[in-house]
């Protein structure tokens, strides 16, 4: 089974090198989208040679005879079967058969779009054999996203500072398709300026429910309870589902206990510690002074608390205000009847 890294199938699409069959999975559509976009634009298809299936209903046939058909005033028609993941066991095997011999004038690529196992047992992944290949588009780790934001920025013939990529990233999140999108707002905002600064994310990122995520995890860190009540309170109004905002209290826990345990328990110093967590010299300015405030033994209790907030806002009827009242109340080492 060819596994190819993005990078490299660009290269081989520089090269007019075309397979007649992709698998592209992974969890991140937005690269995906893009890469099939680059690979249409390749093969020169128009909208007349593009077929558009759905995995969950899809029957193979209508597949087969898709690609079957010829062109028209064109070298190749592009066939794209999205959540190809929810294709039946019988349609893939009945797939993988006829894929066994793939007609040139077609270009088949299935949009798995789920994390790419190396156990995966479909046959349509041994089908790929040596005509046609599976390309892995992962998401991005939260260390690569800045650099994602540079390299989108100079598509567009303009700089943006590493710290302002940091702040982009901080304010709207991990998703490629929501960060382009801000990438082209700021691209319009700044007009004739060749570079985007920290100001300029600043004024266009106004009020998000992702940078009060942010703001929460900074005030978690600072033991700021009466900070972490106001954001809460304000995420749920909002209307930002629970589980969300429990996941960021989480990987802020986390993260504190994860320091604490590099210095003391492995005896690392305040630069190694910042090197193994990918601190940023700017964003992260205190967060090592702010791990001085816990003790090992608080952030493991912290991680129960964590844990028994999670059973509850699944299984209780209480309201979530409540339980994440006492849940941050429970992190701040304060009680519940003394904030009421």
């Amino acid at each position: 089974m060819p596994t190819l890294k993005p990078a490299e199938l660009y290269a081989e699409l520089r090269a007019k090198n075309y397979r007649p069959f992709y698998i592209f999975a992974g969890e991140e559509t937005y690269l995906m989208e893009e890469a099939w976009r680059q690979l249409e634009k390749g093969i020169g298809v128009d909208s007349l040679n593009r077929e558009t299936f759905f995995g969950g209903d899809v029957s193979v046939d209508d597949i087969i005879i898709a690609l079957q058909t010829m062109p028209f005033l064109a070298e190749k028609r592009l066939l794209l079967v999205k959540d190809a993941q929810k294709i039946k066991a019988k349609e893939a095997e009945k797939l993988a058969e006829y894929l066994k011999m793939p007609v040139t004038s077609s270009c088949l690529v299935l949009l798995w779009q789920d994390k790419l196992r190396k156990d995966a047992k479909s046959g349509l992944f041994s089908a790929v054999g040596k005509t046609g290949a599976v390309v892995e588009f992962r998401a991005l780790y939260d260390r690569e996203l800045p650099s994602w934001v540079v390299q989108k920025v100079a598509g567009l013939g303009k700089r943006i500072s590493s710290d302002a990529a940091q702040y982009l990233v901080q304010e709207s999140g991990s998703n490629l398709l929501d960060l382009y999108n801000e990438i082209e707002k700021l691209d319009l905002f700044t007009g004739a300026a060749k570079e985007i600064t920290v100001k300029d994310v600043e004024v266009m990122s106004g009020h998000t429910r992702q940078a009060n995520l942010n703001q929460l995890a900074e005030a978690i860190e600072g033991k700021k309870i009466d900070e972490m009540l106001a954001i809460v309170e304000g995420l749920l109004e909002e209307g930002e589902i629970p589980l969300k905002i429990l996941a960021t209290i989480y990987r802020s826990v986390r993260r504190l206990l994860a320091a604490k345990s590099l210095g003391e328990e492995r005896g690392l110093s305040s630069q190694e510690i910042k090197q193994e967590l990918h601190l940023h010299p700017y964003f992260d300015r205190n967060f090592l002074m702010n791990v001085s405030r816990y003790t090992m033994a608080e952030l493991q209790k912290d991680l129960e608390l964590i844990l028994q907030a999670d059973l509850e806002l699944k299984t209780s009827v209480r309201p979530e205000q409540f339980i994440f009242e006492e849940l941050l109340l429970g992190l701040s080492g304060k009680r519940v009847n003394q904030a009421r």
